[in-house]
């Protein structure tokens, strides 16, 4: 993974978490990944997680700012990497259920 290209504000998608993760669990077959990605936020790595899909697919689940030694905008939350043909999506919690 190179810096440069999530730096690119074209290849990234900010999505609030309830609403892209159902619709990539689906996409990707992992039926879990909500579960999976509030893990991961609970305990990240710097080294991320790779997750495998029923649909030949794979997602990393990683924190820009844990990952890279430069900091990126949103940088601390999970984002959701798919290679670098697809988006990647910065997953995040609005203010308001935060605490949920």
């Amino acid at each position: 993974m190179n810096i440069q290209w999530f730096k690119n504000p074209d290849n990234i998608v900010y999505a609030e978490t309830d609403k892209v993760v159902p619709a990539l669990s689906k996409e990707t077959g992992i039926s879990d990944l909500g579960n999976k990605l509030k893990s991961f936020q609970r305990n990240p790595s710097p080294e991320g997680l790779t997750l495998r899909g029923t649909k030949r697919v794979s997602v990393k689940l990683f924190i820009p700012n844990q990952t890279f030694d430069e900091r990126l905008e949103m940088g601390d939350n999970v984002w959701i990497y798919m290679g670098e043909t697809r988006e990647c999506y910065c997953v995040y919690t609005p203010w308001e259920t935060a605490a949920d």
